[in-house]
């Protein structure tokens, strides 16, 4: 069913017959969520869950595509980012009404790309660092992070617990893994070139808002043990970190050991001092951050949170493995290393996970 809800998704003159076929054709409802201990991590909770999702989503791109289409024809009063986030908040009523989990993951992606996009165009011929947008992203993916845990308390907004909890993991994960890597350590020094964001009252005001709710939120949810206190130290650190971003001055993170060309080709250039230290706080933490996702599983007792970080923790050692040792091994050697890592993580890895799982199943069990 899902691949059809995709479809659909992607290609609705397609996909939208071919659901209503499979809906004919095969029976009728899903097992209640009672029968499913793992019910929240469900797209949709029956076929006819998933056809009124499918419908209030396309409501909300009507709604998106009418504004675009009537602001045009009275002159353009509203930019499209306005609209772009107008709409987004309409999927946020939407979501909470009907308990649509679709319009969800749409309005909070088009709420933070919202701000992204705004964010740039304040910073518009200011010459302001543009690491200041990463760190209000950042925050955001925080927040959805903590959001996600405050909305488990209480039954009818599990569901609603998951997508926060995965846009925050998946966002904050991403950017580790790309600032852990020498693209991004280049990235990070584009990013700090310019003046502070004080230059912007709209972009400090936003910080300033973000940075508030983040830590209020936080502690109200650990006041309520809703949040570990070792997640709750995580969050902040990781605001801490890429909230000093925003306020470094121009990093010097690569030196150049070659020709002009040598240095543009990624051969003729070797960290700095700074660079080394980004290098090194940016491996660490995404590291311990992985590792920090699969013990938060096990203590919480929920196996996608363990699978999904030994997932990324596998993905993070292979990528270090050629990011590292590429260049300094023959290539036979290389590659025959890389397939005895291979073979060792993976099978660390996979019981290990077991492991925990099935401790996790023993105590249910016997509870």
């Amino acid at each position: 069913m899902s691949i059809f809800i995709l479809l659909a998704f992607i290609f609705p003159p397609v996909g939208i017959p071919l659901l209503i076929v499979y809906f004919t054709k095969h029976k009728k409802g899903n097992p209640h969520p009672s029968e499913n201990k793992d019910w929240y991590l469900q797209l949709a909770l029956s076929r006819e869950d998933a056809v009124s999702q499918w419908f209030l989503l396309l409501s909300v791109f009507f709604l998106g595509v009418t504004l675009l289409t009537l602001n045009r024809d009275i002159g353009d009063p509203l930019s499209w980012r306005t609209i772009m986030f107008l709409t987004s908040i309409v999927g946020l009523i939407i979501t909470y009404y009907f308990k649509t989990i679709s319009t969800l993951i749409f309005s909070l992606i088009g709420i933070a790309s919202w701000w992204g996009i705004q964010a740039m165009q304040w910073i518009q011929n200011k010459d302001i660092k543009t690491s200041s947008i990463l760190a209000g992203l950042i925050f955001i993916a925080l927040l959805f992070y903590v959001l996600g845990h405050y909305h488990e308390k209480e039954l009818k907004y599990k569901r609603f617990a998951f997508v926060y909890l995965i846009l925050g993991i998946i966002s904050i994960t991403g950017a580790l893994f790309i600032f852990s890597s020498k693209p991004g350590l280049e990235m990070l020094a584009e990013m700090t070139k310019g003046v502070t964001f004080f230059s912007s009252w709209e972009i400090t005001t936003s910080l300033l808002i973000f940075i508030t709710a983040l830590v209020g939120l936080t502690l109200y949810s650990a006041s309520k043990n809703l949040i570990l206190p070792a997640e709750t130290a995580a969050v902040f650190v990781l605001a801490i970190l890429f909230g000093i971003t925003a306020f470094l001055p121009q990093q010097t993170i690569f030196m150049q050991t070659g020709n002009y060309l040598d240095y543009y080709s990624g051969s003729g250039s070797e960290l700095s001092v700074n660079g080394v230290l980004w290098a090194i706080v940016f491996n660490f933490a995404v590291f311990f951050e992985l590792l920090g996702l699969i013990f938060s599983g096990y203590l919480r007792r929920e196996e996608w949170l363990i699978n999904i970080g030994a997932f990324f923790l596998f993905i993070l050692i292979i990528v270090k493995y050629f990011d590292w040792f590429f260049t300094f091994l023959d290539k036979s050697l290389f590659f025959i290393g890389a397939g005895i890592l291979l073979f060792a993580v993976g099978w660390f890895m996979e019981k290990s996970r077991r492991y925990m799982i099935s401790n996790i199943k023993t105590e249910q069990q016997k509870t």
